[in-house]
């Protein structure tokens, strides 16, 4: 299967040989960004989310085109991710809806480390739209900006420290019994360094399972499976109307 990795955003992609790590063997792995027409390395802001959004459901389009099998939004904001499924057919995942799911799963309770307070509200508000609200036990934050958590702007061991004092603290003081991290970027640092749990409760690594998941969706369509429901939500908009706004913002877009 090809399965296009997209980090919605610009700057450094530190996410490749993470996904190449746990990825299938008969998996190939396409990794890009869309720094072409996102100059910012990060989605913190509602505005940016949404200039996202626009350009993730415009390469999830020409993804399906070229061949890919699915597509997954490396972003814990998951920025295009409802827009992007209402245009194609291919399976489209991303990092926190497969995180939050996850988590779900393997536990009762689970708390999200965001980067800075600005982005709590982004995370209760998507796993309460995810289903996943009733078992989220708090969403805290390690004070620091996702623009500011690139290896050449801070210590990468700063990060894991500030992440480990946090998690410490959402299963001492708010009983969760695994904690999903709320950016790929914080997460990279913990996993390539193997920190995985604390004080016993599972740290995700949304880039992880996010791989793994469109991995699995990708086989549940081969299968025959259902990978979405065309009924409500999901429905298709006019085919000749998405291709007339499709034009409108290539004559526009540099």
């Amino acid at each position: 299967m090809k399965i296009l990795v997209l980090n919605p955003f610009a700057g450094g992609m530190q996410e490749l040989e993470r996904c190449r790590k746990v990825a299938g063997p008969d998996t190939e792995i396409v990794f890009e960004d869309i720094s072409d027409v996102y100059p910012l390395n990060y989605v913190t802001y509602i505005y940016y989310r949404h200039r996202c959004a626009d350009a993730v459901a415009e390469r999830a389009c020409r993804a399906q085109e070229e061949g890919f099998d699915a597509l997954f939004i490396c972003c814990c904001y998951d920025p295009g991710l409802w827009e992007a499924r209402e245009l194609v057919d291919i399976p489209v995942t991303a990092a926190f809806e497969a995180g939050c799911h996850y988590a779900n799963a393997i536990s009762q309770r689970y708390s999200v480390i965001a980067t800075e307070y600005k982005t709590v509200h982004c995370y209760r508000e998507m796993a309460q739209l995810y289903g996943a609200g009733s078992k989220l036990a708090s969403v805290r934050h390690i004070h620091l900006s996702a623009r500011e958590s690139y290896p050449e702007r801070t210590d990468p061991r700063e990060v894991v420290a500030r992440t480990l004092e946090v998690a410490q603290k959402c299963v001492e003081e708010d009983g969760a019994e695994a904690i999903l991290m709320g950016c790929t970027l914080q997460s990279c640092p913990l996993t390539v360094t193997g920190v995985d749990d604390s004080l016993g409760a599972p740290i995700i690594d949304p880039v992880l399972v996010g791989l793994k998941v469109t991995e699995f969706m990708v086989e549940a369509k081969r299968a025959g499976l259902p990978v979405l429901s065309r009924f409500g939500t999901w429905q298709k908009p006019p085919v000749d109307e998405v291709e007339r706004l499709r034009r409108a913002r290539a004559s526009i877009v540099p």
